[in-house]
């Protein structure tokens, strides 16, 4: 018999093949600019399967996947590899599609994100997360595509390149960094994240996480 638990065990094995472990002296972009630093240093320190309906967000980048195919296709190069080394640790990230000159130059950078609704303006951290990749790459223009996973309507913001961003992520990846080596979870960031993380108990419960 076929029943709900038996799909959510569907979805957990299929998400666990798409968890990525990293060393401590690996941060990523992603961890970086997201709001909340504990919620990052929790997801590394307390390593689990995601849930189902994180299992549900994981597999609906089948979406992301298609668009990118398209991108590659049309000349774009995709899930573009960035790296930094910052003295005792590296800064890692993944631009969902780039644009090049003929000279090899990177003119544009794509992100994709999929929204439960279309959104007003941009997320704050998602354009601070493709502003690091703009500076890193050196691409003066910059897009961030959402799509409505229900209704697949489209929204694209405009992006400016801003130098600032990557100093910003920079700080951010050495507070986490250095929260990893000693074992100190840094300060909550609280905002309408909490809802949704999976160690807001863990989180509440902790010294400090009031």
């Amino acid at each position: 018999m076929i029943d709900e638990v038996t799909v959510n065990r569907w979805l957990l094995r299929a998400a666990s093949k798409f968890v990525r472990v990293f060393d401590k002296d690996v941060i990523t972009v992603t961890e970086a600019t997201f709001p909340c630093l504990r919620k990052a240093y929790y997801d590394r320190t307390r390593r689990r399967l995601p849930t189902p309906v994180e299992a549900l967000k994981v597999l609906g980048s089948e979406v992301h996947a298609m668009i990118q195919d398209v991108l590659r296709e049309e000349g774009w190069d995709v899930e573009v590899k960035v790296r930094l080394h910052l003295g005792g640790f590296e800064l890692h990230g993944r631009a969902d599609a780039v644009r090049y000159d003929g000279n090899g130059k990177a003119l544009e950078v794509i992100e994709l994100k999929t929204s439960n609704g279309l959104k007003e303006a941009a997320l704050e951290f998602h354009v601070l997360q493709l502003q690091t990749y703009m500076t890193i790459l050196r691409a003066k223009h910059g897009y961030i595509v959402y799509i409505d996973r229900a209704s697949g309507r489209v929204k694209v913001f405009k992006v400016r390149a801003d130098k600032r961003a990557l100093r910003t992520v920079i700080e951010r990846a050495k507070a986490l960094h250095d929260a990893l080596v000693n074992h100190r979870a840094p300060p909550v960031t609280h905002g309408p994240w909490c809802g949704l993380c999976p160690h807001k108990w863990s989180c509440w419960t902790a010294k400090g996480g009031g």
